[in-house]
Formats: structure tokens, C-alpha cells, sequence
């Protein structure tokens, strides 16, 4: 019986009426991993690195996205396993990407919230995103941070504070959802000294959005200058 059949058996208790497939790919980040159904196929693609974890934990992702395709809630010992497994790789992820700013923001917010206790997790720039200010990611144990708030100290701390909660609270799950801003996740977000922090964060970004625009709408204007520019040159030359 292949994993799959498996995880599919102690699920439904029942026999499968599709044929279930399962492949592993290096391009799905972490131990991540996704399902797709047609007709007759259910379709497992895993990430490389669940390859050589236990079956146990296999079958408990496996299970876990059958109940997101199903729409079921299912509970089983293996799923529990595998998000079991998920919180503790970021105890066990190497810590070795830093940055002089986020690591002072980091230990401010540690300092004032954490008391000290909270360890280092690797702390990175993303892209300048205006959507996605910053995530935790639970396998490598790495806070990523917006480009666009390298400008402002105090925003910076709200967001990194909102992400060392992720690191604190993890995360809960009840059959096919995952749970990340549990009650809690809400209690300790609510306890940040800045009431109006939110506020004030939406506010620095319309602005920042504002000046891309402006910025962008002269770089368009200095380069139509250069062209024109060029016309006239060759306009002389005539």
C-alpha cells in the first residue's frame, strides 16, 4: 500500500475511487506541498525535503490536504504529527542571516515585550512590498521585512513585533484551516504600546505609494527629456 493509499484509507475509511499520485519537486520552498484533482487522479506534489521524512509525517500532510479538497474535518494523529513537526524546525533551523536594523529593532522589541527571552531568529529584507509588510516563516525560523519601512524605526517595530508573535504563538489547526492570529495572537497584538500604530502605518503608506508615483512620473519626464532631446539632436545634424 503506497503512502498515499494510505493516508487516504485511515482518512475516509474507505477504499480511494481515484487514483492517487504522489511526486516530490525542489521547487516547492520549505515542506510545503499541494494536491490537485481531476476526473480520475488525485495528484500529491511534495517538496523534496519531505522525501526522506518519516512516512508518519508524510501521510499527515497528505491528510491534510485531502480535508482542504474535500472540505472535510477530519482529524488524525498524523496530521497533528505533521504541524507538530512544522513548529519544531524552527527550533532546529540554523540561525545565520541578519541585519544591523532589523536585528536593533528585534532587540528592542524583545527587550520591551519578550523580556529578553525570545531567540534570534534570521532576520531578512524582502522586496519593497506595500502588500505584504512582513511574514514569519516557521520552517527556517526567518523574519522577512518590507523594503518600504526601512525609513521609519517605529513602524518598523510595530511590524516586527506583529511577526515575533507568529514565532511566539505559532499557529493552531482544526481539520483543513491553520489558524495564525489566534485569540492569544489577538490578546498579545493589542498589547503594543502605540494605539494608533495601525493608523499611522496605513498613513505611511499611502504616502510612500504617493511619492513612488511622483518619483516614477519624473523618471518618465527626464527620460522623454533625454529623447527629445536626441530628436533635436538629429534634427541639428540635418
Amino acid at each position: 500500500m503506497s503512502l498515499a493509499h494510505q493516508a487516504y484509507v485511515e482518512l475516509y475509511k474507505k477504499e480511494p475511487d481515484y487514483d492517487l499520485v504522489v511526486s516530490y519537486h525542489g521547487k516547492l520552498r520549505g515542506y510545503n506541498a499541494t494536491v490537485r484533482k481531476s476526473i480520475a487522479t488525485i495528484e500529491f506534489r511534495l517538496s523534496r525535503k519531505l522525501e526522506t521524512c518519516e512516512p508518519e509525517i508524510q501521510i499527515g500532510i497528505m491528510q491534510y490536504l485531502l480535508n482542504r479538497l474535500f472540505k472535510t474535518k477530519i482529524k488524525s494523529d498524523n496530521i497533528d504529527l505533521y504541524h507538530s513537526f512544522l513548529k519544531k524546525m524552527s527550533e532546529l533551523a540554523p540561525v545565520t542571516k541578519t541585519d544591523p536594523i532589523l536585528e536593533e529593532s528585534f532587540k528592542r522589541m524583545n527587550a520591551l515585550y519578550f523580556h529578553d527571552m525570545m531567540s534570534q531568529p534570521n532576520l531578512v529584507w524582502g522586496s519593497r512590498n506595500f502588500h505584504l509588510l512582513g511574514t514569519y516563516t516557521y520552517e527556517n525560523d526567518t523574519i522577512t521585512i518590507s523594503k518600504i519601512l526601512e525609513e521609519d524605526d517605529a513602524l518598523l517595530d510595530y511590524v516586527v513585533y506583529h511577526e515575533m508573535l507568529h514565532k511566539k504563538h505559532k499557529f493552531n489547526h482544526t481539520g483543513s484551516r491553520t489558524h495564525s492570529h489566534t485569540k492569544a495572537f489577538r490578546e498579545d497584538e493589542r498589547k503594543y504600546h502605540d494605539k494608533r500604530a495601525e493608523e499611522k502605518l496605513h498613513k505611511y503608506l499611502r504616502k510612500m505609494k504617493y511619492k513612488n508615483i511622483d518619483d516614477e512620473g519624473k523618471k518618465t519626464i527626464r527620460e522623454h527629456g533625454r529623447k527629445k532631446s536626441f530628436v533635436q539632436q538629429l534634427l541639428d545634424w540635418w
